[in-house]
């Protein structure tokens, strides 16, 4: 793998779960940092601690990717500091539980800003930067709920999901010639506190303990796959399974498994 020392990441939702990884593995390889989530606690002392560990540079930026000015206002400072970010991680995101019609719509908006405009619009203002450099890695945080057909109560999460898989995937060919690589990375089951979170799932009780995934095995895998210009990355066998599963049966099939 190429040398990352003295590169710049830059991870949204970086104060807990997959993001925390991002940032812990990315540390771990002498990469600068940039991590950014709502809360100011958490993020500094994750901060203190990777630059006590690993002797890189760690700045923090908090603020709220479900209000839509916040990707400008983020970018913005990435001018104001002239920091050059070869790495974007767009980890940030949430699940809502209950049926569209039972939820407030703002819950619904800010879903849709963190995990739909809000990795778009970062790609689309530090992406230039990155063509023009000839290098620069994107990893767009997607889910093997891509590959699952959406159930009750999963109305936007597994959409989003596979939106946020699909452009990467588009965007992995504009990014091509000029030699910046874009990863879709897939986790399944990952012990995060993501479902506790989000209201506990169904899936999350049944699924036996050996099949779910570390954090770090996760961010690993995928930093992995980001350097090889891997278009999807899927951490796991059980995962890669499941996802090969439900590509190969018909669509109907795969609904009734899930519970339409």
């Amino acid at each position: 793998m190429e040398a990352l020392d003295n590169r710049t990441a830059l991870i949204t939702g970086a104060s807990s779960g997959i993001g925390r990884a991002f940032a812990e593995e990315y540390a771990s390889e002498g990469v600068n940092l940039l991590i950014v989530a709502r809360r100011n606690d958490p993020l500094q002392l994750l901060a203190s601690q990777l630059r006590s560990k690993y002797g890189i540079d760690v700045q923090v930026w908090v603020g709220d990717l479900a209000i839509p000015e916040t990707p400008q206002s983020l970018f913005d400072y990435l001018i104001e500091q002239n920091i050059q970010v070869d790495i974007l991680v767009n980890n940030a995101g949430f699940g809502v539980p209950g049926n569209l019609c039972e939820v407030e719509w703002n819950r619904h908006r800010e879903t849709i800003e963190v995990m739909g405009a809000a990795p778009v619009r970062l790609c689309y203002l530090i992406a230039p930067a990155m063509q023009e450099k000839r290098s620069g890695r994107i990893i767009n945080v997607s889910s093997l709920a891509a590959f699952v057909p959406p159930h009750a109560g999963g109305t936007l999460y597994y959409p989003l999901k596979s939106y946020l898989a699909q452009f990467s995937i588009a965007l992995r060919a504009e990014m091509k010639p000029s030699g910046v690589h874009v990863t879709a990375v897939c986790p399944g089951f990952t012990r995060t506190g993501f479902q506790a979170a989000a209201g506990g799932t169904v899936e999350s009780v049944t699924i036996p303990k050996w099949m779910w995934s570390e954090p770090n095995d996760v961010a690993a895998t995928a930093i992995r796959a980001v350097e090889k210009n891997q278009p999807i990355c899927i951490p796991g066998f059980f995962n890669k399974a499941v996802a090969l599963f439900f590509k190969i049966i018909p669509g109907s099939l795969g609904r009734k498994i899930v519970g339409e």
